[in-house]
């Protein structure tokens, strides 16, 4: 059996988090830090599996302050020799999945192959509402909801996710969905030393989009936990947590 930490990071202690604004104090934000660093290297002294971090956004009350996952997994890799770290989990329908899929890969490069690779469809309207509208206008799907909202938070994570996927087993990369399109149209690309080095352009125009696949690709691995398992989806290669 593997034991694994799943922080959702909150701030200071209940007359803090009372006192108001708990979540805009650098002083808990460093404490915080300071505890899980210390928690973590415990874990990997004690031989626990792996680490990872949610993704939420506004929490001015001091509640789940975690809006990178991937930045806290790199903070705490850098302090632990073994235990692996990830994320339950990155938001697609809120996220760029080229740019997840070129996080998670660097993730895994700069810990020597320790990351894992955990999605989510994103539930609190208050940040998703706002995070998602710059990409399609995805908003967030609450528990039980089974509507229009509901059906359009699930079409966007499913596009992300193949994205993803395509992004970390295909050298080359095209996607047409209703939400993205890669590429985005006819791109004009007149670059020489593309046609002669590269690849993925037909008459000075980009007809697919290059993607260096990480090495540890095979070594990605899906986070996992029961609480989550409706929401979030396993990535990169088709390993088992």
């Amino acid at each position: 059996m593997k034991v694994s930490l799943f922080y959702l990071p909150s701030l200071g202690s209940r007359p803090d988090i009372e006192a108001g604004m708990a979540g805009m104090r650098s002083d808990l934000y460093q404490q915080m830090l300071r505890e899980v660093s210390e928690q973590c290297r415990l874990a990997d002294d004690l031989g626990y599996d792996s680490v990872a971090f949610t993704e939420h956004h506004f929490h001015i009350e001091g509640f789940e302050v975690s809006n990178n996952p991937v930045l806290l997994d790199l903070y705490i890799a850098m302090q632990t020799k073994r235990i692996r770290v990830g994320q339950l989990g990155i938001v697609l329908p809120a996220s760029n999945p080229i740019r997840v899929a070129e996080d998670i890969a660097m993730l895994d490069h700069m810990t020597g192959g320790r990351a894992n690779a955990g999605f989510a469809r994103g539930y609190q309207r208050r940040w998703v509402d706002v995070m998602a509208q710059h990409a399609h206008g995805i908003q967030g799907a609450l528990p039980h909801q089974h509507d229009e909202i509901d059906a359009a938070n699930r079409a966007a994570f499913e596009e992300c996710f193949q994205i993803i996927k395509k992004c970390w087993t295909e050298e080359m990369l095209s996607f047409q969905g209703k939400f993205w399109k890669i590429p985005a149209g006819d791109t004009p690309w007149p670059l020489e030393t593309t046609a002669k080095w590269g690849k993925g352009v037909e008459v000075a125009s980009s007809s697919r989009s290059a993607w260096c696949r990480s090495p540890c690709r095979s070594r990605i691995r899906p986070s996992s936990s029961r609480s989550h398992r409706r929401r979030t989806r396993s990535a990169g290669a088709p390993r088992t947590a």
